[in-house]
């Protein structure tokens, strides 16, 4: 088993999509989903896993990339999600002991899914006191697009339902969706809706949504924070990207093994930071475009307390 440990916390992974398969807080896991490989790729691979190439549903497999369309393997329908039916969840990745850490790297080849560019990714989770911490760095051969991020899924009371604890977002805008899923191109206030995570309050229904961040792009700051409030375990996501996308486990069911039992409809809440789903489709959303000599890096924390 690959484990990190400090004084007060536990982290255990796994090579299959670089996945994060549990982190305890005062001996209890708040991470959801499959404990095994093998349960993972008949329950639900991204649990956990490192997303990509392109984290999120891109519309009709497809983009214009400088003037050349792009056709991807659709997987969901028509439309491509988390990088294709062989994505980087359901890949094994190569990893080495780092200080403090676990560094997963992959090579995604030239025409991989349909992406266009060699790409050489890597996936840094590093355990300090109470913060986990994942560093993602990619470069490319050739033009791509490229949206990375972890879709672990969370409860802080390690069992019972998602929808009771508590969220804040410093999100004033948020992506309707039409159709299965797919973003309308429309950035819009939350205002008045049932989307508005300003103050912390109960997550309370459903939701499949991605939330647009305030703050500057590339600057490391909070872009969410859960609580239990039952047992007060608070956890601070803070992410360089842009947005987040917060889904409620819909799916899981009674047929999907989990670590601790079937996985519960409900059960848990995936916080995702990346880009925007879809964006190499709408040219208002911020760019996901990654050149030969450029490096695309993304961080993210979590930071737990009680």
């Amino acid at each position: 088993m690959l484990e990190l440990k400090s004084k007060t916390h536990w982290a255990t992974f796994s090579r299959l999509g670089a996945k994060l398969v549990s982190f305890f807080v005062d001996g209890v896991d708040v991470v959801v989903g499959p404990g095994s490989d093998a349960d993972a790729l008949a329950s639900d691979a991204y649990s956990g896993s490192v997303t990509g190439r392109y984290a999120g549903r891109i519309t009709d497999a497809k983009f214009t990339l400088d003037g050349k369309e792009i056709r991807l393997v659709p997987n969901v329908g028509a439309d491509q999600l988390h990088g294709g039916p062989k994505n980087f969840c359901n890949s094994l990745w190569d990893v080495v002991e780092v200080p403090q850490g676990l560094r997963f790297s992959i090579h995604s080849p030239d025409g991989d899914q349909g992406y266009p560019g060699a790409m050489e990714a890597s996936a840094t989770y590093r355990l300090i006191d109470n913060v986990l911490s994942l560093d993602f760095e990619a470069t490319t051969t050739k033009p791509t697009v490229i949206n990375l991020t972890n879709h672990a899924y969370w409860n802080l009371a390690g069992k019972g339902s998602g929808l009771d604890q508590e969220v804040e977002m410093p999100a004033d805008h948020y992506l309707p969706l039409q159709g299965p899923k797919l973003p309308t191109g429309e950035i819009k206030d939350v205002t008045g809706t049932e989307f508005d995570f300003r103050k912390l309050r109960k997550v309370g229904q459903a939701y499949d949504t991605c939330f647009c961040l305030n703050g500057q792009r590339g600057k490391l700051r909070k872009g969410l924070t859960l609580r239990d409030p039952q047992s007060g375990r608070v956890m601070e996501v803070h992410t360089t990207e842009c947005a987040i996308q917060f889904y409620t486990a819909d799916h899981f069911g009674p047929a999907m093994p989990g670590k601790y039992g079937p996985l519960v409809q409900h059960g848990s809440i995936a916080i995702e930071p990346q880009n925007y789903p879809d964006a190499p489709n709408h040219a208002n959303f911020p760019s996901s475009v990654l050149r030969p000599g450029e490096v695309y890096c993304h961080r993210m924390k979590w930071w737990f307390s009680k």
